[in-house]
């Protein structure tokens, strides 16, 4: 019988990439550490390493505790020998872009001011200038670039569709940066997607996660079983256009009583009659200035944060009967509010699921800049395609 050999190789691939992964989340261990990690023999290990080595993804030195007469070999991740390179444009009027290691460390990061006059090619042309500047002008080897954007990204014709800035409706992005930057590999991805991977990176053992991500709109990124789910189309999570109970009034998409249109901050801003106000101050100041007045009791802002408040139990509710994830996460450009209504979140949502009375439900909000989350999700969505694609050490025996 011929012997098949392809099922071999792809056995060593996996336990390969099965030790630098572990290696990414602990940093830094001996050999007989992966041995029992990994559930491979110490000689596998051993040949991984010394390929790993030899490809320069990790560094090898005898300062570990001794065994029996010898010290034993400690292998230490190197997150600075790849690099990603994340592009926030989920805003319209900003873009921030940052270079980050294989541990989606943001170790720079360029910004740039968004004009309401810009055309593509000048958005193109900034995107250029700061992949330049961030990479040191090709000096760091950089395996693939993430953009992150408000819109529903249909993986199948690479259209980016239902975007926040008009610019990008129904644009191929990845088409027009790929003839400019040919050398580059491009990644177009939704932004509360890149949201709920800054968490899903993370050794936390979260398997299953729902972030909800309140920004112009509001997204729902999904990972089950530690992966990123985008439906059939790649539209899964499009939550700002669900329906609440109550509410009836008119959204852009031509619906009524959308859940955008009630628990964003432009919501809220737009019902209060502080469009200008919001736009002046920006979304951090203004979440923070709504919550002071909260807190002094101004009635119509009181009337209309408690609103905010119930319709989101009332959707987590239901995202809980429908998932019944591990946690739930609200992130985005209004967690001062949130963090200091989640008691009334989570008492919402447990009034309304029979399910989420009988758990402990996790439901936390995640206090850290929206452009952070998008670029730091951004690098994990990088990594896992180099991971999956076009990791590819030096050969050994394994």
């Amino acid at each position: 019988m011929m012997q098949d050999f392809s099922n071999k190789v792809n056995l060593k691939d996996l336990n390969v990439k099965r030790i630098y992964n572990i290696l990414r989340e602990n940093s830094q261990m001996t050999k007989s550490e992966l041995a029992r990690e990994s559930h491979l023999s110490f000689v596998s290990v051993s040949k991984i390493c010394s390929s790993l080595e030899e490809s320069g993804l990790v560094e090898v030195s005898d300062k570990g505790a001794r065994t029996g007469g010898r010290k034993a070999a400690l292998i230490t991740f190197k997150p600075d020998s790849l690099w990603s390179i994340a592009i926030d444009i989920h805003r319209t009027d900003h873009m921030e872009m940052g270079i980050l290691d294989l541990n989606n460390k943001i170790i720079d990061r360029k910004g740039f001011e968004i004009p309401e006059s810009v055309n593509l090619e000048e958005i193109l042309h900034l995107i250029e200038e700061g992949i330049r500047i961030l990479s040191l002008e090709g000096a760091r080897i950089i395996i693939g670039i993430c953009i992150g954007i408000s819109a529903v990204y249909d993986p199948k014709s690479s259209i980016l569709l239902q975007s926040s800035n008009s610019i990008f409706e129904r644009v191929n992005l990845v088409r027009y940066l790929q003839e400019k930057l040919p050398e580059h590999h491009f990644i177009i991805e939704n932004d509360a997607n890149l949201a709920s991977l800054s968490q899903a990176g993370l050794p936390s053992h979260v398997n299953n996660q729902l972030f909800l991500f309140f920004t112009q709109g509001i997204g729902l990124g999904i990972i089950i079983n530690g992966e990123l789910y985008r439906g059939t189309n790649g539209f899964a999570g499009e939550l700002g256009h669900i329906k609440v109970t109550g509410f009836s009034k008119s959204c852009k998409c031509g619906g009524n009583g959308c859940f955008r249109t009630v628990a964003t901050l432009y919501s809220i801003a737009e019902d209060l009659g502080e469009l200008n106000l919001l736009k002046k101050i920006k979304n951090k100041k203004y979440s923070e200035q709504l919550l002071n007045r909260y807190m002094n009791e101004e009635r119509d802002v009181v009337d209309r944060v408690n609103l905010t408040i119930e319709k989101i139990g009332e959707v987590l509710a239901d995202l809980f009967d429908l998932f019944n994830p591990e946690e739930i996460i609200l992130g985005g450009n209004m967690t001062s509010i949130l963090s200091h209504q989640i008691s009334s979140i989570r008492k919402g949502c447990r009034q309304l699921s029979n399910l989420a009375r009988e758990v402990d439900i996790q439901i936390r909000v995640m206090d850290k800049p929206s452009n952070d989350l998008v670029l730091q999700g951004a690098g994990e969505r990088v990594f896992r395609y180099w991971f999956d694609f076009e990791f590819s050490p030096v050969s050994s025996e394994a």
